[in-house]
């Protein structure tokens, strides 16, 4: 019986400190100002598989290739310039930028690609081929978006910190046992 309240106790108090860890990580991801773009920046690489499969199959879903096509596109502009009716702040930082940057330029290549291929299935292999390059260049500019709220998140227990000590020290009265 005593072994099952020990554990009882630990598994209750592991629950309590991981509620209070996903408590307060939720209070920081409002804060950060790029967390919707990088969702979207996220959910492009599904995009990015919708358009591989669709093009995989015996007869090519040109529907689901233009929907998502066009859905990528839009996005990407908002990525990099921003755009309100997605709540898309569009970064400054200038690694994010620059990734950004490159996934447009073969985007920008791939688009030709795609539209050849709803005329000719013979670009099929040259558009997945495309497909998987941007798809490496997205997945990095999602692993600097991690890195920056990572960062974001750091600081900002780092400042709640010093705030929470600056606060104690002033606050602070002691009682000291003096012994002559």
């Amino acid at each position: 019986m005593k072994i099952l309240t020990k554990v009882v106790g630990v598994v209750l108090t592991l629950g309590t400190t991981s509620l209070l860890a996903t408590s307060n990580d939720y209070a920081i991801t409002n804060n950060y100002k790029l967390l919707n773009d990088m969702n979207l920046a996220k959910k492009q690489q599904e995009l990015i598989i919708n358009m591989s499969q669709a093009l995989e199959l015996d007869k090519i879903d040109i529907k689901t290739l233009k929907i998502s096509e066009d859905r990528f596109s839009e996005v990407l502009i908002g990525l990099t310039n921003g755009d309100n009716s997605m709540n898309l702040k569009g970064t400054e930082i200038p690694v994010i930028k620059a990734k950004l940057n490159e996934v447009q330029k073969l985007w920008n290549k791939e688009v030709e690609i795609l539209n050849s291929i709803e005329s000719k299935n013979k670009y099929r292999e040259e558009a997945v081929e495309g497909l998987n390059s941007i798809m490496n260049k997205m997945s990095q500019a999602v692993a600097l978006y991690n890195k920056s709220y990572n960062r974001f998140k750091q600081k900002s227990k780092l400042s709640s910190l010093v705030a929470h000590h600056m606060n104690l020290k002033e606050n602070r009265t002691f009682a000291f046992n003096i012994v002559q």
